[in-house]
This record gives C-alpha cells, structure tokens and sequence, in this order.
C-alpha cells in the first residue's frame, strides 16, 4: 500500500511532512530512520539518516515520482523504502557527483527506463 504523503498532495509544512515520512518509517519497524524537510513544496526534498550513519537524501512529487540518492550502495535502506512505499524501484544509477540515485516511478515507468538508457548515466540498474 502506498503512504498517504507519497500518494496525497500534502500542506506545505515542513514539520507535518517530517513527521508523516517519519512515521511511516517507524510503523514499518525503521525506528532509526529520521527525516529534515528542505523544500515543503513538489518536488519535496528532504535529507535523511539512517540508523545514525547513513546520510540520504529524498525528493518525490506525489503520485510521480520519488528518488533516493546515496553516497555508495546500501541494500538496507533500499529494502526499507521498498517497504515502506509499497513497491520495488525501477531504476538505480549514479549521477554526475557519483552518488547513487534509485527512482520509483507511478506514471511511465516504461517511458521513463528508455529516458534513463539514453541519458548516459553510469551504472545503471534496472530494478524492476
């Protein structure tokens, strides 16, 4: 099941959407999972830490598309995602600082491989 503050337009607010994404971690048993809004209008930003080593950051406009870029690989975190948004990636590349990025998509996720192969980024996964 998809969460409400990735399906769902939420209030500009960045302590509500702090809160919600945290929440959604938690209830999923990732309890040290925390989250900072940056930008509290689509595309949302936040950056994030994971388990107190791991930093992240996540960018998503609800109902299209939500990223999670990573210094180096971390299955965990990818697993917890998936978890929590109810759905395998697509896609996981590096972008042009070398860090890892990893898409969902709910709209074209056909559409969006074919822009992703013909992009040139290294690296690339296809997820699912």
């Amino acid at each position: 099941m998809t969460p409400y503050w990735f399906s769902k337009k939420l209030p500009a607010s960045r302590h509500g959407i702090e809160n919600a994404i945290r929440l959604a971690f938690w209830a999923h048993g990732f309890g040290e999972t925390y989250f900072t809004c940056v930008e509290p209008e689509p595309p949302i930003r936040c950056t994030g830490l994971w388990k107190s080593t791991t930093a992240f950051q996540v960018e998503w406009t609800p109902s299209d598309y939500f990223l999670l870029t990573m210094k180096e690989p971390n299955k965990d975190v990818l697993e917890a995602f998936e978890r929590v948004l109810g759905h395998h990636a697509l896609a996981a590349y590096r972008n042009a600082q070398g860090d890892v990025v990893v898409e969902w998509r709910a709209k074209n996720p056909d559409e969006r491989w074919s822009e992703l192969e013909k992009s040139g980024v290294t690296d690339l996964e296809r997820l699912s």
